[in-house]
């Protein structure tokens, strides 16, 4: 196991679980980009002092701009040359990583959904690079992948984020309450901010769904692992709804016999592969101009 793997056994156990599907050589180029952002998403979250953070994403975004980022990025160094992920996709996570630095919480849905695209949508991007998927109709599938498990991770850690002054909950979606309200909630928050969270779960599954579309148009063992995956994180929010869990209760996760549980189902349901996807217009409606998000 290289030391990559092991960055997403440890921080990453749903997408760690359902790598066990591919082959040894996809396993490793998804590795190596799980250990890339899960490094720069670490240098945000667990720096002492901002100042040191942003100088740091600064130098790699200066790299990037002047076309060195591959000589900064290790991670991507054992990957041919030709399949290391697109410059202006790098720019863009950078970007999304520089928000939470001077985090402010979105006022609407469409800032959130740019946030998720900038911060998963490109990662479904540069799986793309990696694997050498370049048909962009399948792209724009990875995008809504992306965002769908960005959400599930924002409905899932509210608590959490709450803690360290954040709050991805869009303002207009939860009267706008303050950073207390979500730390110390009366009745009337947890309802507010509980029915917030549950139409951001039902708003993922489209993006599921719609990322579930491209999925099925790749080859069969790297479908068979993608599908997993998805089955897994969209559980998470399934669970959360089903079990009627409040966002400031413990967090939810899925045992691993859930886990088994969903994995057998995924294999035992055929997937529906459709020759020509028709992708949901409204889901790129806040996402104009970004990389990818035109066909």
């Amino acid at each position: 196991m290289n030391n990559y793997s092991k960055v997403m056994q440890e921080h990453g156990k749903s997408f760690f679980w359902a790598s066990w599907f591919l082959d040894k050589n996809t396993a490793n180029k998804l590795f190596a980009v799980y250990a890339l952002c899960r490094r720069l998403d670490d240098l945000v979250d667990t720096s002492n002092e901002n100042s040191e953070a942003k100088e740091e994403i600064a130098r790699v975004i200066s790299l990037t701009n002047n076309n060195q980022y591959k000589e900064t990025f290790e991670e991507f160094k054992s990957i041919d040359s030709k399949l290391h992920p697109r410059q202006d996709i790098i720019i863009e996570f950078l970007k999304g990583q520089l928000s939470d630095l001077d985090f402010r919480q979105p006022n609407d849905l469409g800032q959130l959904l740019k946030y998720c695209y900038r911060v998963a949508g490109v990662v479904g991007l540069m799986i793309c690079d990696v694997l050498d998927i370049r048909d962009s109709k399948l792209r724009y599938f990875a995008i809504d992948f992306g965002i769908a498990m960005q959400l599930t991770n924002i409905c899932r850690d509210i608590k959490e984020d709450a803690q360290i002054g954040r709050i991805y909950l869009p303002k207009n979606e939860t009267a706008s309450l303050a950073i207390g309200n979500f730390r110390s909630p009366s009745n009337t928050d947890l309802i507010i901010i509980n029915s917030s969270r549950d139409k951001l779960i039902k708003l993922a599954d489209e993006y599921y769904q719609s990322g579930m579309y491209g999925i099925n148009q790749l080859p069969i063992k790297i479908k068979r692992s993608f599908r997993v995956a998805s089955n897994i994180y969209q559980g998470i929010g399934h669970k959360i709804l089903q079990k009627r869990c409040s966002f400031n209760e413990q967090r939810v996760y899925l045992s691993k016999f859930e886990k088994l549980n969903l994995t057998i189902k995924t294999f035992l349901k055929r997937s529906k592969s459709i020759d020509r996807p028709l992708h949901q217009k409204k889901l790129h409606a806040s996402l104009q101009n970004l990389p990818d998000t035109d066909l």
